[in-house]
């Protein structure tokens, strides 16, 4: 068949090519079925195909930004020991679920679970652990933000238009160790761990001086379930879009029982390899250091490097 460019067409492609009719075959359904499959998991970068690569696609990138916000001192909160149950004085304009709070003289950094913009009283995670305290100076500390809903994984590091620069991506139990949540403090941000797919924690709460903070970040983006449409067009570049089509191929045939299932396989291997070194080569012509191996200097040397 001709160039493939859409799910319509890659379906009919698997069918003509597994010897099916492109009407009324029972088959229909199940090659949707599998060129999802193919194409979920190449979208994270690993096939089973080649499991011996894992790839960032540079066809599949996105750009999205974040305000960070400053910290929240304004008034007193009152807290009872073994309650859930505070209130703050006066009622903060702008929600504080989600947020910590820090406490003078108190180890614990409570996590405000429940309130609503304008109103004082707000309910914790758990019961109080502390002294209870009618009116108790405070910051509330927001660390975890929510991300694009289409992002898959975040591609370290987040930018910040602070010094220093750049935010690095760490484990969450990394985290725990760098920035445990007993020393949580405000400050410009040094690194983030994802809490989930969607939510990203933070090293720090806020400006210290009560400003907003712009930050931005790339990310993978999840890819949407193809559907037997001509107007359903998966992000695989043109040029790669029959590697779908073989990958399913190769299922089909497999159920089927049909011996051309080692070739169909061959073949999406061989050219998953194909796109892999495509995707590499635009990584070194754009960024020069990109595979390059770079000598450690000699113990007591300026840096220099010995001639060739």
């Amino acid at each position: 068949m001709g160039v493939l460019s859409n799910t319509r067409e890659l379906k009919e492609d698997v069918l003509f090519r597994s010897s099916e009719g492109l009407v009324g075959s029972k088959w229909e359904a199940t090659v949707v079925k599998y060129l999802n499959r193919c194409y979920r998991t190449l979208a994270t970068g690993a096939s089973e195909f080649l499991p011996e690569y894992v790839e960032d696609w540079w066809w599949l990138r996105g750009k999205d930004a974040l305000n960070l916000e400053p910290p929240y001192t304004t008034g007193t909160v009152a807290l009872t020991n073994n309650s859930t149950s505070i209130t703050f004085s006066p009622a903060p304009v702008a929600s504080q679920a989600g947020r910590r709070l820090v406490i003078p003289n108190e180890p614990d950094k409570p996590l405000v679970l429940t309130h609503t913009a304008g109103v004082g009283a707000a309910t914790l995670d758990v019961a109080w652990t502390g002294d209870t305290n009618t009116a108790a100076t405070f910051r509330s500390l927001k660390t975890t933000y929510q991300l694009a809903t289409t992002v898959q994984v975040v591609m370290s590091p987040i930018i910040i238009f602070r010094s220093p620069e750049r935010i690095i991506g760490v484990s969450p139990e990394r985290m725990d160790e760098l920035y445990p949540l007993a020393r949580l403090d405000y400050g410009i941000p040094q690194a983030f761990a994802l809490e989930t797919e969607e939510s990203v924690r933070f090293s720090h709460g806020g400006h210290p001086e009560g400003d907003y903070m712009r930050v931005e970040y790339r990310y993978r983006p999840k890819v949407v379930d193809l559907v037997d449409t001509s107007g359903s067009i998966p992000l695989v570049p043109a040029q790669w879009m029959h590697l779908l089509a073989d990958m399913a191929l190769t299922y089909v045939l497999f159920d089927k029982n049909d011996d051309r299932s080692n070739a169909a396989a061959l073949a999406a291997r061989t050219g998953l390899a194909a796109m892999i070194k495509e995707n590499r080569r635009r990584l070194v012509k754009m960024d020069t250091l990109a595979g390059k191996i770079m000598p450690r200097p000699r113990s007591g040397s300026s840096g220099a490097q010995p001639p060739a």
